[in-house]
């Protein structure tokens, strides 16, 4: 695991913002590091979230560690990469994209 992350910004400050619930209009209050809320009448709220570095970084397992399930999924891409039905089908769309090069 890394000690700091190459892409983290020193003292990010939270951000508030209002969200209206879609089941009985309440404004609900939110912060940037929130993706929801739960509002009174029992609905849950969801703000647009910008993609966590966790999904686009490649160096997210090693800075991660297992936070976000960064082990697991490393984990379950072995098991995927060793799956016979997984191999037969990437061996198909391998030869699909071959054939439509060779049409192009």
């Amino acid at each position: 695991m890394l000690n700091k992350c190459p892409g983290s910004t020193p003292n990010k400050s939270l951000d508030s913002m209002i969200v209206k619930c879609s089941s009985c209009g309440v404004d609900i209050e939110m912060f940037s590091d929130e993706p929801k809320r739960r509002c009174r009448c029992g609905n849950i709220v969801r703000r647009d979230t910008t993609p966590r570095c966790a999904d686009w970084c490649p160096a997210a397992a090693q800075c991660l560690g297992e936070v976000d399930g960064a082990q697991s999924f490393k984990k379950r891409q072995a098991e995927v990469r060793s799956d016979p039905q997984a191999q037969e089908c990437l061996a198909r769309i391998a030869a699909l994209i071959e054939k439509k090069k060779k049409r192009a």
